[in-house]
């Protein structure tokens, strides 16, 4: 910046200063401490020498690498593009909503924080430890309910044996009482035992209707309906009971059976691990390590920052050339940033009857690379070619042409001399206000001075010489050498 301050009020003086010097090269005569080391030999007639360590063409001023940064000189490349056709609206990110997750407490304990605020985490990635006492009570349960699975088939062979002999004992006392009841009618005084009888027949039955209910039990705890042990209650309960530890853990039912030591996983997890979902950054706002919290609290937020959408706002006139799915792009609102991020319009489904807009919704493109300055909350600029626009047509960046006098102008780096630049009379066509359509003088992949215009312009005003270069120290000199 202060380089470029410098040269705008000396670039007169420098001017005159390199005519002087152009006319005493013209005469031949060179003074052994003018500090341009030509050397003592005059060229000859009709010779055209340049500058040395310059190599200059037709009408072209050289730019050296250092020159280039001191000037802060930045390039933009011609493209084909619709120019004719394109609206541009304003807009600004915001984060999709799968792309912003709380992580919260699945039961109430004291939590383990083990990331810091603005961390990237990868996917799998441990966030906190809980350590909770509900979470032993539960494995409590599932020790229980493996018990009950293995107790299931016993249970059932007992109750099978129990109800088997209580139906015995009640057919030999029923068998009995009707012994006594035909000797009481033949030969009478059985009264007394036929009354005994009776009670045990009565009381056998009782006992042999809770035995069918116990053994109808156990059946339901060790088998189900289609006779399988595996849809039995108990080890239904108990593959319940595995898929909430699985759940509040983050594992799987079979990591959590894997057995490890003898043991299988889940009986030595002191404490539960979360882990990232999947890549994000932490945002600000992290419990400290230590807290006690009730369950569903939110410990901390992980953002994906590529999960982002750019939402503009749309003028209802438009509506009749806007569809979904239309081609659009995403442009940066710093000119220098000349890539652009391809994007999928999506139309909102309401509109503002007050503002008399509706909301543009577009995402870039999947697969697409998101550079740095796409982020949630910034800026940017929506244009979507309208239905119907005109073909592609090879166009510059509006702010690489500057005013010269009554014309307009922008300076194209040569091809094959990286380090110069030409001035090039500009022939535009239509613009959509940040690019412009060229009509001659360039062709596509050209590439045109955008940032450090200024200065140039100064250097080859209307009237000057048209061929020069640029000093390291940023001075420009015009004129033959």
């Amino acid at each position: 910046m202060h380089i470029r301050l410098l040269i705008v009020p000396s670039l007169a003086v420098l001017l005159a200063g390199c005519g002087e010097h152009a006319d005493k090269h013209a005469s031949g005569a060179h003074a052994a401490d003018d500090g341009h080391g030509h050397g003592a030999a005059a060229p000859a007639a009709g010779a055209e020498t340049g500058h040395e360590g310059h190599n200059h063409g037709q009408g072209g001023i050289t730019l050296p690498d250092t020159v280039q940064k001191n000037l802060g000189i930045t390039w933009a490349t011609a493209e084909y593009r619709v120019v004719q056709g394109v609206v541009r609206m304003p807009g600004r990110f915001e984060a999709e909503p799968t792309a912003r997750r709380p992580y919260q407490t699945p039961l109430d304990g004291r939590v383990e924080v083990l990331v810091k605020p603005y961390q990237q985490v990868e996917a799998g990635a441990v966030l906190y430890r809980l350590h909770s006492a509900a979470w032993q009570r539960l494995q409590q349960e599932i020790a229980d309910a493996v018990g009950a699975v293995k107790a299931a088939a016993d249970n059932l062979a007992a109750a099978e044996e129990h109800a088997a002999a209580i139906t015995q004992a009640l057919t030999l006392w029923s068998e009995r009482l009707a012994t006594l009841d035909r000797l009481g009618k033949d030969l009478g005084g059985k009264a007394a035992e036929r009354a005994d009888a009776a009670g045990r027949v009565a009381d056998l039955r009782i006992s042999a209707a809770e035995a069918k209910r116990a053994l109808a039990e156990a059946i339901r705890q060790a088998r189900g309906e289609d006779g399988s042990m595996h849809t039995g209650q108990a080890q239904v309960r108990l593959d319940l009971l595995l898929g909430q530890a699985a759940q509040l853990a983050g594992l799987t039912t079979e990591a959590l059976l894997k057995v490890e030591g003898g043991k299988p996983a889940w009986t030595s997890i002191t404490a539960i691990e979360v882990r990232a979902a999947g890549l994000g950054v932490v945002e600000g706002e992290v419990l400290a390590s230590g807290t006690w919290i009730g369950e569903h609290t939110t410990v901390l937020t992980v953002t994906d920052p590529t999960g982002v959408r750019l939402r503009a706002a749309g003028l209802q006139a438009d509506l009749p050339r806007l569809s979904n799915g239309l081609q659009a792009r995403i442009v940066a609102t710093d000119p220098a940033v000349q890539k652009s991020l391809p994007a999928t319009l999506v139309l909102g489904p309401m509109a503002d009857a007050v503002d008399r807009s509706v909301d543009l919704i577009a995402r870039p493109t999947e697969g697409t690379a998101l550079p740095a300055w796409v982020r949630p909350g910034v800026t940017a600029n929506l244009e979507v070619v309208l239905t119907g626009s005109p073909e592609e047509e090879l166009a510059i960046p509006t702010s690489a042409t500057i005013r010269d006098g009554l014309k307009t102008i922008f300076f194209r780096r040569d091809p094959n001399h990286p380090d110069q630049v030409s001035k090039v009379e500009a022939d535009l066509g239509a613009s959509d206000g940040r690019w412009v359509v060229v009509q001659t003088g360039i062709k596509e992949g050209d590439q045109v001075v955008l940032g450090g215009i200024y200065p140039l312009k100064l250097s080859q005003q209307e009237g000057g010489a048209q061929a020069g270069h640029f000093e390291a120290d940023g001075t420009f000199h015009t004129g033959k050498h």
